[in-house]
């Protein structure tokens, strides 16, 4: 099919979160199949974004009514037709993340794979299936975007990395002052890979090299812009340093959905969608960055190291998606765990946080794995082939079997830049073998093997990771941070938590020194609790999650008083607990154990290491 396709995209109807999509098809002598996406590309998860289609018509640009019918919950097929077609359809945009489309008073934001369908006329040669083709079609389309009264009155801007085309014929089915742009790409793959913001957006815009940046919020933000804009520009800078070739953006947009809750990032090709709470971006500790503005930061460092490091460096099962059913990889400690590494040690390398703000973010990071029983019972590869089952669509009980790619795979990748110093003495770590996977795969985009890491550092730096990779990724064995971070300064040292509130790091307040095993949220009357441990004291009395605490040998709980309740009965073999469940008075006797040391502190003892460490000027000879 040679004639471009093309989406008129109307902001329909803002109170009803609506958006009217029309398809113009080239005349097609046999039916015309269309297919919606059922998952986003760095979201492992089958959303069904079709659920959200409805009052689908079909007709030539004649105006004759046309056949059609649907074939699958994501699949569509229109009669042929001698004309040309256009397929129109209303999209419910009322999901407030970063994967899917969303409209309200004050702007519209719109991913690809939510409104845009591909038409998938042929079957796979191999397997003749609908589903397996993927989204590499080679086929252009073109996006013409047009806005409402509403949003004209508003004067809404659009923010999107689409090639934007200047045209003058504006179809005449359109009033042209509401007209907002046109886009051009070659490819569906191309078409999915760049949101869509429209509305009131505040943008601030800065340069690297040669390469423009644009932080876009969707309201005006309550923060240090200058300070914000001097921080991001240490992160790009450390970023296209590191990759050390030639970038493969010009522009880039940060295009952050701002919002009362909500927290998320997702990478495309050229840009990143961000949810971000507006409270977070205050800068408001007395010293330092305060947390909330420091996450941020980390969020836009993480993003956009998947320009390089998911976007282009991929699995090779990645390179070609249907997007139509889930495509299984082992790899993604790979990509999510050394993003995660990156995303915080880069504001360290940068200045940006110091070494004592950074070894508390690492204590933090080492006590989330400490706590997660599931690291036993689940390596980081096998959480990443199921990532689509178990780490996306998560129970309360999920805690007990799996753990996280993300945050365990950013430790580990530490302990592997650590034993690459190591084997190498000090001439090779982790930055080495990003540099060679964008040599060797990235650049061409030639799709990763599962053995990438082995075979990058045997092929090209003459050594062998296979054990430390194999322990590191493949296996359930704890990782080797007591042994290896002392090699860049850092000692861990585990104590018992303080409270619920205690993330990690260091402390002068006393623990609790009874174990509890559950976790839990502050209720009117008790505690609720959210996740409980297998085979924890709480467990043991018979609690479950969901169950509400009510009281301790007859003593009231609350949030406030539960580990001074668990601290005064600290001496008796038992306690009696009390509790709710689904509306029935319940009672067990809970075994007084000593406190889990499950909370990690990271010490700094030797500062001038740990500072080459963080400079990449650390040599073991």
């Amino acid at each position: 099919m040679s004639q471009p396709i093309c989406y008129d995209v109307q902001l329909f109807d803002i109170n009803a979160h609506l958006l009217q999509i029309t398809l113009t098809l080239p005349a097609c002598a046999q039916q015309t199949i269309l297919r919606l996406p059922n998952w986003i590309p760095g979201s492992y998860m089958v959303r069904d974004f079709a659920k959200h289609i409805h009052q689908e018509q079909a007709k030539d640009v004649l105006g004759q009514a046309l056949a059609w019918r649907k074939t699958s919950k994501h699949t569509w097929v229109i009669a042929p037709c001698r004309y040309a077609i256009e397929f129109s359809y209303m999209v419910f945009a009322n999901d407030l993340s970063v994967r899917s489309a969303f409209i309200n008073d004050q702007y519209a934001f719109v991913n690809g794979t939510s409104i845009f369908m591909q038409v998938v006329n042929d079957l796979d040669p191999k397997t003749d299936r609908l589903d397996d083709i993927g989204i590499q079609d080679n086929q252009s389309y073109t996006v013409r975007l047009f806005g409402n009264e509403y949003s004209v009155a508003q004067q809404w801007k659009v923010s999107t990395t689409l090639p934007i085309v200047l045209k003058e014929d504006i179809p005449a089915t359109h009033t042209t002052e509401f007209f907002l742009g046109q886009f051009e790409v070659d490819n569906y793959a191309d078409l999915i890979d760049h949101p869509i913001v429209v509305g009131n957006i505040n943008v601030h815009s800065f340069m690297v090299e040669d390469v423009v940046f644009e932080m876009m919020f969707t309201e005006q933000v309550d923060m240090d812009i200058v300070a914000l804009l001097d921080d991001m520009k240490k992160i790009c800078v450390h970023h296209l340093h590191l990759f050390n070739s030639a970038t493969p953006i010009k522009r880039y947009v940060f295009q952050t959905l701002v919002a009362k809750d909500g927290f998320g990032g997702l990478e495309h090709q050229a840009s990143t969608a961000l949810l971000y709470p507006r409270d977070s971006l205050r800068n408001t500790a007395k010293k330092g960055l305060s947390e909330g503005y420091s996450t941020f930061l980390s969020l836009c460092a993480h993003e956009l190291f998947h320009t390089w490091h998911v976007k282009r460096i991929k699995p090779l099962v990645m390179l070609n998606p249907t997007l139509a059913q889930e495509t299984y990889t082992p790899q993604l400690w790979i990509y999510e765990g050394f993003t995660s590494f990156y995303d915080d040690a880069t504001l360290f390398r940068t200045g940006i946080i110091d070494g004592p703000a950074y070894a508390h973010i690492l204590a933090q990071n080492i006590t989330r794995l400490l706590r997660n029983p599931g690291r036993i019972d689940q390596s980081i590869s096998t959480s990443s082939f199921e990532a689509w089952t178990k780490f996306y669509q998560q129970t309360p009980d999920s805690i007990n079997f799996i753990v996280s790619y993300y945050n365990k795979g950013g430790l580990a990748a530490l302990c592997l830049d650590i034993a690459l110093l190591q084997q190498s003495n000090g001439k090779a770590n982790i930055d080495t073998v990003m540099r060679l996977l964008w040599e060797h795969y990235g650049i061409e985009q030639i799709g990763t093997p599962d053995d990438v890491i082995e075979q990058v550092c045997k092929q090209h730096l003459n050594l062998d990771v296979e054990n430390i990779v194999h322990q590191l990724a493949h296996s359930t064995i704890e990782l080797p941070l007591s042994t290896l971070l002392p090699t860049i300064g850092l000692e861990v040292r585990l104590r018992a938590s303080i409270d619920h509130h205690d993330k990690g790091g260091l402390t002068t307040k006393v623990p609790c020194s009874t174990a509890f095993g559950a976790n839990y949220s502050a209720n009117t009357v008790g505690v609720n609790l959210t996740q409980v441990m297998i085979a924890s004291p709480v467990a043991i009395a018979g609690m479950m999650a969901k169950d509400t605490l009510i009281a301790i040998n007859d003593w009231e709980v609350s949030a406030s008083n539960l580990n001074a309740l668990l601290m005064r009965f600290a001496e008796s073999p038992q306690v009696r607990l009390t509790w709710l469940r689904d509306g029935r008075l319940c009672h067990g006797d809970m075994p007084i154990q000593a406190a889990l040391t499950d909370t990690a502190e990271v010490h700094i003892v030797d500062p001038q290491r740990f500072a080459a460490w963080a400079n990449r000027t650390l040599n073991l000879d």
